[in-house]
């Protein structure tokens, strides 16, 4: 296993802004979360993604659009960089 600087185990994101590079996610739960992944330098193991967006930079960029070029479809669906990160809902507040 590689020797992440940051671990988490168990434990739970909700609505943040996650940069996988560099660390390790064990059982963990993401739920509404914008998770951004530049350079694919990550480790995730049993862990569990709710209703969250991913946004590819960089290497992780190159090789999202290399996908497509071998299958003819996107991998993801494509965050527009204008439409809000999160939507908003009845009663819920930032």
């Amino acid at each position: 296993m590689e020797d992440y600087k940051t671990r988490y185990k168990n434990a739970t994101f909700t609505r943040e802004r996650i940069e996988l590079d560099g660390k390790y996610f064990e059982n963990c739960e993401f739920k509404d979360c914008l998770i951004v992944l530049e350079r694919g330098e990550t480790g995730i193991r049993g862990s569990r993604f709710l209703n969250c967006k991913l946004l590819l930079r960089g290497n992780a960029y190159t090789v999202g659009k290399i996908i497509k070029l071998f299958t003819g479809k996107s991998p993801l669906k494509v965050l527009d960089f204008d439409a809000p990160l999160f939507e908003e809902r009845e009663g819920a507040s930032l």
